[in-house]
Formats: C-alpha cells, sequence, structure tokens
C-alpha cells in the first residue's frame, strides 16, 4: 500500500502536466523507479476523461455513498481524483464513534473505486472500457486545538495549537505531534493533510486577518524548522502513506524584510 501511495503522487503529477517539469528524461527514470514505470504505464490506458477526473478534489454533504449518492457519482461516473472531509459538511458524526463512522465512510468510498475498476462497462459506441484502479486521495485539515481548527473532535488524541508546539523551540516535539496525528490518520484511512500552516505570524490587528495560534511563531527561521520536523513526523507516523500539503505559503502573514522593501 505504500508503494501504491507513491505511485498516485506520481500519476497525479504525471496527470497535471508537473511531471515533465520535475522528470526530464522518463525513461531513465522509469528504469530506476518501478512506481513511475507503472504511473506511466497507467497514463497510458487512460482517457483524456478520466485523465482530467483525477485533477479534482471535491467535498460533499453528509455520509450517504450508496449507488444513488452524489458523490458515488462523483467517484465512479466522474473519476474524480478525491475528497475532502469537513466537518461542516457533516461527513463526520459524533460524539459518539466518530472515528469508526469515519473509517467506514472512508473505506465505503474507496471500495466504489475498486470495484468499478474491477468491472468493464462498454461506452456510448459499445466499445469496452477498463478502468484503472486508482485509490482515491481521502483529505483533511486537522490543525490541532479542537474546534474550530479541527475537523475530527472526538475519538483522536488532543494535540495542541501550531504556536504552543512552537513555543517549545524543540523541533523533536513538533516531530512527535505530527508522527502521532499521522499515524492516528492513517489508522482512519486518510492519506492527505492540509496542514500545518506555514505562514509566519505578524500583527495584523489593523485589518482583522491574525493568524494567531495556528502559526508556529513570528520568525521565518524557526517557523521553518518546526513545520519541517512536524511534516517529517506525519510521513514517519503514516510509514509515509499520508501526502502533506502546507498551509498559506506564500501566505497571509509577513516575511522578517523591513516594510520599505515590501512590495
Amino acid at each position: 500500500m505504500k508503494r501504491f501511495a507513491g505511485l498516485l503522487v506520481v500519476l497525479v503529477l504525471s496527470v497535471s502536466g508537473l511531471f515533465p517539469i520535475l522528470v526530464p528524461d522518463h525513461h531513465a527514470q522509469a528504469q530506476s523507479n518501478p512506481e513511475i514505470s507503472k504511473a506511466l504505464a497507467m497514463l497510458q490506458t487512460m482517457t483524456p476523461e478520466q485523465r482530467v477526473g483525477q485533477l479534482f478534489l471535491v467535498t460533499f454533504n453528509g455520509t450517504d455513498t450508496d449507488l444513488e449518492s452524489e458523490i458515488y457519482d462523483l467517484v465512479v461516473n466522474s473519476g474524480v481524483g478525491g475528497v475532502i472531509l469537513r466537518a461542516d459538511n457533516d461527513n463526520f458524526t459524533g460524539p459518539a464513534n466518530t472515528v469508526p463512522a469515519a473509517a467506514e465512510l472512508i473505506s465505503s468510498l474507496q471500495t466504489h473505486v475498486w470495484e468499478n475498476a474491477r468491472t468493464d462497462a462498454p461506452d456510448e459506441q459499445g466499445n469496452i472500457l477498463e478502468s484503472p484502479y486508482i485509490p482515491l486521495f481521502i483529505g483533511i485539515s486537522q490543525e490541532g486545538d479542537q474546534y474550530p481548527y479541527d475537523q475530527i473532535i472526538s475519538g483522536l488524541t488532543p494535540l495542541p495549537n501550531a504556536m504552543a508546539i512552537g513555543a517549545t523551540w524543540e523541533p523533536d516535539l513538533a516531530e512527535d505531534s505530527g508522527a502521532m496525528l499521522g499515524k492516528e490518520l492513517r489508522a482512519i484511512g486518510f492519506n492527505l493533510l492540509f496542514g500545518p500552516s506555514l505562514d509566519v505570524l505578524s500583527d495584523t490587528s489593523e485589518s482583522g486577518d491574525d493568524l494567531g495560534t495556528r502559526t508556529f511563531g513570528g520568525d521565518p527561521y524557526w517557523v521553518g524548522e518546526m513545520a519541517g520536523a512536524y511534516i517529517r513526523g506525519v510521513h514517519a507516523g503514516s510509514d509515509g502513506h499520508i501526502a502533506v500539503i502546507g498551509k498559506h505559503f506564500p501566505g497571509r502573514g509577513e516575511s522578517d524584510r523591513p516594510p520599505e522593501e515590501e512590495v
């Protein structure tokens, strides 16, 4: 599964058009990396519609994933690349059994994709089309400090916010926090994390856009150190099964440049 997670990332980069930039020599890279070779081979079997579908991460309301649901149509018939689960879309139940219910929801979505890939269906002209099996990205934003910045409130280890972690000045503690989150999210079935915030805290009281405790601090160097350690922890805790997308970068805070150099 870990190797397939890597294959999924490579495939999405290929579909998005970034792959030629990242890997100039496809053949040389494919020979040295089996995952790249598999991704390129799979890409060649996909229709333009299937390739475009992989570029989309969608949200949906509720927890219904049956054959008549909108999300079923999107992941099976439209072949979207993944979903983002959010509390304000009622994707999580609770406070009791929040985690088991979330794991069941994710399993249901991935099962639909798996079963569709194993079923050859004719197109409008009667040609048999094969759907490649590409697991969904299942994403979540889980910043710590509970509501309103955590999507799952019950059933996971409560983690402090980024500023509390940053105030320790200990990257090892940031890495430990990330590892705990990565381990628990992977156990539920998530493979994509939106966070942590890579922004730098600044005095934005006049604009009303203060990121406050959602950042690791006000020094760019230490934000980088703590955020990097946190992300390493997520990767280690999930055994490489969770991809991380840092938030707000370049972001809403300020750098350490003097005001006259600001553009």
